[in-house]
């Protein structure tokens, strides 16, 4: 009987109060909705990139690629065909081509050897014969089409292989054309020609059985490796899992704070019933009973909660996979992905992540009810002052959690896991010690302000006297305050780092590239010579970009032919002694930081790379310096390059100008020579492509704006529903006022001095343990994440910013609790 009297007066006490529980829902909507919105996103871009690989493969399960840039010869695919009897096979020659500004993937494909193995791929309206039979014409999806202002039967300008070229859109491919979203599908031969491999093949495609495996394995000529498609996607996995990591991690702070949230709301929920509980204690209700009654109150709270916040965190999505796929598609591979795939496991995760977070932070409150005396001895400060004589407890363990972080973050040969564990507990652990400063602070400010007006007393009176209601509300905002300030840090860090690097790696005055691209033709003979030739220009070194299967996935190459007496700009962290030397010799090379730190490399130790002469050990000299991004870059010299890799061409030039030399005649007389010559290029000054780097940067960084925002906006949430509980609970206390003449202007300023104090303190405690973040996350995180080193560099501007928005965001809290508080009228008291 009393069971049900309690759970019907949860029910009567949520109805009522129809603000406390919005506010609540909304707490744990916003949470649940940023947590299920990054996984979504992240999902979603692996996904699009495994439906494409899978839409283009078909029923492939392996493919066969060359080690070198020049791909496999396509009487390699005949003989394995036609003389080895694998017919379950079919061609593809890959690569990019520029439409209308966008960089397209140009895939060309044999239609009738990949019907074998991808049927529905050209079973849609087009004949597949009218790919033989049309000039350049190609297919694409009818989102792309429609992207780029095309519709079936148009004739548009392209660029491949530094050439300009007219195709002609017959229509959309079969299957999945989603998947296919940034893909231009197009005759083999159409391909070949358009990006100058004629006779050359990107991959070959095949359906095996172990044993064919196996036999095929024992034909390949050197150079050549079978690999299932499988690693394919799993790769994109691997070199991507840092930066989803990082996103994930971040959207669990909102979390976080929801549950601060969640904890406040059902402390003030027990504290507005206190006697009614005290009243049913007395009747029987036991301690057990009180517990579990709060229990299903949270219960009811999260799961509405939950299926709030996942249906906002798909709409949320939706705008996240964008930001997602464009920081991916700069930093790792190119992809093409607008379409958020909706994973039944990751929408589960979430809504159980919050299930269960919230009723970890509903047991305290449940516990604080239970312990209510029975009888209607409860008082209505005995909440507060228990909440005093267990501080001690929070503060130790606080500093529990905190060592335990700290045990994590300095653990010998730790992981990302471990780092992201350390961070949370840190975190946590901290929080933990807000409200115990916050009640000195305050306990301070009293003292300071005894002799002050009345108004200001009772603001800080009133402050005090709610601190074990609105502590964690504070803690919440802090922590949310002091994720912006960390993640601001690390951001700021990271660009100044980027702008010293990129200072001392980029100091040729111009760089030309030829437009065919990486594993294109590179420049025509002559042109080299011809720009060295210039009357402005004092020396020019030459490069080859290049990429090659490592121990863990590809690995970039960036081959370089240094000047007579100048070695490559690479900035050193370590090396063997004379190691430019050795480096130019072709004795060695040098690997970025990044690299190293995920294959445990060191000067003077190897490096195994597959090359187009087989698999080959390389001496490591140095360790460099790169935050290009990527799975991580070799440098070498270009003479051992060619040698390995059979390219000796030259696919970039650094240029260098006589003193005083005009920038501008400069490149005006290199895009001469190239017209002259023959060449399609791309030359820039030093400062244009800092510039776009930055903007490159920017564009990357943009999502985790969007992010602290939101963590933001579930704090104000936290600290709006704190306020409006003070405001239940103080009604005959502010009526009481007003019948003493107070005016309702003076008690909304009442109110919102409290509120603009609470936010103070917040915004105080958030700077500490804000640039604890910010350490955290440039001194560990990142080099444990990507191998980056950062150099500090802590914008004073930032925490200025935290103590505004700490300010704005408490102020915007209290406008509406403040009104109604200000309405209150004398009949109250």
């Amino acid at each position: 009987m009393t069971q049900r009297l309690i759970a019907r007066a949860g029910l009567r006490y949520w109805l009522r109060n129809p603000v406390q529980l919005g506010l609540a829902l909304a707490g744990i909507a916003l949470g649940v909705a940023v947590v299920i919105a990054v996984a979504l996103a992240n999902a979603s871009a692996l996904k699009g990139f495994e439906s494409s690989t899978r839409a283009l493969a078909g029923g492939a399960n392996a493919r066969i690629v060359a080690d070198g840039p020049r791909g496999l010869s396509d009487a390699l695919y005949v003989r394995l065909r036609v003389t080895d009897g694998f017919t379950q096979s079919a061609p593809v020659v890959e690569g990019y081509v520029q439409v209308r500004g966008q960089t397209l993937r140009l895939v060309g494909v044999d239609p009738f050897a990949q019907a074998t193995l991808a049927p529905r791929l050209l079973a849609g309206g087009v004949n597949p014969a009218a790919l033989l039979t049309t000039h350049n014409g190609v297919l694409m999806s009818a989102a792309t089409a429609r992207g780029l202002g095309l519709a079936p039967g148009a004739s548009f300008a392209a660029r491949a292989d530094g050439r300009s070229h007219r195709l002609h859109l017959l229509g959309a491919p079969g299957g999945d054309t989603a998947a296919l979203r940034g893909v231009l599908l197009t005759d083999i031969g159409t391909a070949q020609d358009l990006l100058g491999r004629v006779g050359r093949l990107s991959r070959i495609e095949l359906r095996l059985n172990p044993a064919q495996m196996a036999r095929v394995r024992a034909l390949l000529p050197a150079g050549t490796r079978l690999e299932p498609v499988a690693a394919v996607v799993a790769g994109a996995a691997r070199v991507t899992r840092a930066f989803r990591l990082n996103l994930l991690a971040m959207s669990g702070l909102a979390l976080l704070i929801g549950a601060y949230l969640i904890y406040n709301t059902l402390v003030f929920s027990v504290l507005r019933r206190r006697h009614l509980v005290s009243l049913l204690r007395a009747q029987g209700l036991t301690r057990g009973e009180v517990v579990r009654s709060i229990l299903g109150e949270a219960l009811v709270l999260a799961v509405l909660g939950a299926a709030l916040g996942t249906g906002l965190g798909i709409v949320l999505g939706r705008g996240l996979v964008g930001l997602v796929t464009r920081t991916i598609d700069d930093l790792y591979f190119t992809l093409s992905v607008d379409h958020l795939f909706l994973s039944p496991w990751v929408l589960a995760e979430g809504f159980g992540l919050a299930l269960a977070m919230v009723l970890i932070a509903a047991l305290p409150p449940a516990r604080e009810a239970a312990g209510l005396p029975p009888r209607g001895r409860g008082l209505p400060m005995s909440l507060e002052a228990r909440s005093r004589r267990r501080e001690p407890w929070r503060v130790l363990g606080g500093a529990v959690l905190l060592g335990l972080g700290a045990g994590f973050l300095f653990w010998p040969g730790g992981r990302l896991f471990g780092a992201f564990a350390g961070l949370f507990l840190g975190v946590i652990g901290a929080s933990l010690w807000i409200p115990a400063w916050v009640r000195l602070a305050v306990w301070l400010l009293g003292a300071a302000t005894r002799r002050a007006g009345i108004g200001v007393r009772l603001a800080v009176g009133g402050v005090r006297a709610s601190l074990g209601r609105t502590g964690l509300a504070v803690a919440a905002l802090a922590v949310a305050l002091a994720a912006s300030i960390g993640v601001g840090i690390m951001v700021e860090s990271f660009r100044a780092t980027l702008v010293d690097w990129l200072a001392q790696s980029l100091r040729g005055d111009i760089y030309v590239n030829a437009d065919s691209g990486p594993g294109g033709r590179g420049f025509a003979s002559g042109f080299v010579t011809a720009v060295r030739g210039l009357p402005e220009v004092a020396y020019v070194t030459t490069a080859r970009h290049g990429s090659a299967q490592g121990p863990q996935g590809r690995v970039s190459i960036l081959a370089l032919d240094a000047a007579s007496g100048h070695h490559p700009n690479a900035v050193l962290k370590r090396a063997v002694p004379d190691v430019w030397s050795k480096v130019v010799a072709g004795h060695a090379v040098l690997v970025s930081e990044a690299l190293a730190s995920r294959l445990h490399l060191a000067p003077g130790g190897t490096l195994r790379l597959a090359t187009a002469q087989g698999p080959q050990q390389f001496h490591v000299g140095g360790v460099f310096y790169d935050y290009g991004g990527g799975a991580g870059l070799v440098i070498m010299a270009r003479t051992l390059y060619a040698r390995d890799w059979a390219d000796p061409a030259i696919g970039s030039l650094a240029v260098y100008l006589k003193p005083g030399a005009s920038v501008d005649a400069a490149l005006a007389a290199i895009r001469a020579r190239a017209d002259l010559a023959g060449v399609a290029i791309t030359a820039q000054a030093n400062g244009a492509i800092v510039a776009h780097s930055l903007r490159v940067f920017d564009r990357t960084f943009a999502i985790t704006r969007v992010l602290r925002v939101l963590l933001l906006a579930v704090a104000m949430v936290g600290v709006l529903a704190s306020l409006m509980a003070l405001q239940l609970e103080r009604t005959r206390e502010h009526a009481t006022l007003r019948a003493q003449g107070v005016t309702p202007r003076g008690l909304f300023a009442l109110v919102a001095g409290q509120s603009l104090l609470l936010g103070l303190l917040a915004g105080l405690a958030a700077l500490p343990l804000g640039l604890g973040m910010g350490w955290v996350l440039i001194d560990v995180v990142n080099p444990r994440a990507f191998g980056w080193t950062l150099q500090w560099h802590g914008d004073p501007l930032l925490l200025v910013e935290a103590l505004a928005a700490a300010l704005v965001a408490a102020l915007c809290a209290a406008l509406w609790p403040a009104g109604a508080m200000g309405a209150a009228t004398r009949a109250h008291a």
